[in-house]
């Protein structure tokens, strides 16, 4: 009995022995040896003068007054409606009142009236014949206001110089016949007082109605103060 009992001491403890030298060998084979490595000072001064390797933290353009005051307008209408579209919308209405801006402008600077924007083109019917027959039967100073309150400054323009044209004619101081030019009866008018009214009346006339130009109610209401002062002339020459 003792004889087995030291055999299995014997072969528990040669047990343990072994283990534990498999330990120390694989732990032996496992752990690797430490490599110190150091940076290369020339690559990393390389790197440092690469811009794509110069990473920088961005800093946002500080917004103008402009910027700042839009922002500031969004958020009052995004607080009002709460909507997340308002920003959009109110982007579509200030290019709309830029445009509105413009187009506004450009009514102003060639002066043409508004109101004639919307309405059909009239039809200019009457052709006011120029003879002395045909002057006598007009009516000019109710078609002169007919065509002032239809805005038909042309038509308008047009019937200030006719009338001019019989003022003239009532004096003796012309001769009125179709076909006659504006330089002729000028010359009849040669050295009168209502000369130059009669030549700036003209001028309107030929750069309305046979220059086609637009016209507006300042040309007219130059055409009148003409007219007013051809009828103060008298029926003899100075």
């Amino acid at each position: 009995m003792k004889r087995h009992i030291n055999l299995l001491f014997l072969i528990l403890t040669l047990q343990f022995a072994l283990a534990g030298f498999s330990a120390s060998a694989a732990w032996s084979i496992q752990s690797p040896q430490t490599e110190i490595r150091s940076f290369d000072a020339e690559k990393l001064d390389e790197y440092r003068g690469d811009k794509r390797f110069q990473y920088e933290v961005y800093k946002a353009k500080p917004k103008g007054f402009l910027e700042r005051l839009w922002d500031r307008i969004v958020g009052w209408f995004n607080s009002l409606f709460g909507s997340a579209i308002t920003s959009g919308v109110l982007e579509i209405l200030f290019y709309a009142l830029l445009i509105a801006a413009f187009v506004f402008f450009i009514i102003k600077l060639t002066g043409i009236q508004p109101t004639t924007l919307f309405k059909k083109a009239k039809s200019e019917a009457k052709p006011y014949q120029v003879d002395e027959e045909a002057l006598n039967d007009i009516d000019f100073e109710g078609e002169i206001q007919l065509a002032i309150n239809q805005a038909q400054w042309r038509i308008a323009v047009r019937l200030t110089y006719l009338y001019a044209l019989k003022r003239i004619s009532d004096a003796n101081l012309i001769a009125i016949r179709k076909g006659k030019t504006n330089h002729e009866y000028l010359y009849e008018l040669s050295g009168h007082s209502i000369e130059q009214d009669f030549a700036s009346l003209s001028f309107l006339f030929d750069y309305t109605w046979y220059g086609h130009f637009e016209a507006n109610e300042t040309m007219v209401t130059k055409a009148k103060t003409h007219l007013e002062s051809i009828g103060s002339l008298k029926s003899s020459k100075k």
